[in-house]
């Protein structure tokens, strides 16, 4: 019997043992582990800002500038070799310039559609944001059918003239004066 509890003693101490030693290489790799990702950093909004402005410069210098912040801050993090090297890479300048370009699209956009313009040449200036193409037109459609209705309303109901239209229009930029005084900002 007492053989019985010795073994099960020394047993149950080299499980403890074990599970201890399986805690500390856990609690090891967890420290290893960055706090950062690649698409935190291609993702962080002074790296947007910053690349958003060169490429509206067209500055392609200015670009690879900001890749490399983002290159140092890889490595400070101690991220992956992988992932350093992705953000060396041409496929990250074409990533970030992608993200930039469809920013660009939305800041355009958002100020013609203040102004009660249309979008056509930025269409052709922005591609990248195609997929953007069809709710933005949806968006002008709506915004014109509201003028619409505005300048029906100043007309009593009946077909609105030039002067409803026209007042229709000036109302509707006064309502957004603060969106688009934002513009040069």
């Amino acid at each position: 019997m007492k053989k019985l509890i010795i073994a099960l003693s020394l047993f149950g101490l080299a499980l403890t043992g074990w599970f201890v030693y399986l805690s500390q290489q856990s609690a090891e790799s967890v420290a290893r582990v960055p706090v950062i990702t690649v698409m935190d950093i291609l993702h962080a909004s002074d790296l947007q800002e910053g690349v958003k402005e060169a490429v509206k410069k067209q500055d392609d210098k200015a670009v690879k500038e900001w890749l490399d912040k983002a290159l140092y801050v890889a490595e400070e993090a101690e991220l992956a070799r992988s992932d350093i090297e992705y953000l060396g890479s041409v496929q990250a300048e074409e990533y970030v310039i992608f993200n930039a370009n469809r920013a660009l699209f939305n800041e355009a956009f958002e100020q013609r559609y203040y102004r009660l313009e249309g979008m056509d040449d930025l269409k052709t200036q922005y591609p990248q944001a195609k997929d953007l193409f069809a709710k933005a037109e949806a968006l002008l459609a709506k915004r014109d059918s509201i003028v619409e209705n505005i300048a029906t309303t100043l007309a009593n109901g009946d077909a609105p003239g030039k002067a409803e239209i026209q007042q229709a229009k000036r109302m509707w930029q006064e309502r957004y004066q603060h969106n688009l005084s934002s513009e040069g900002e």
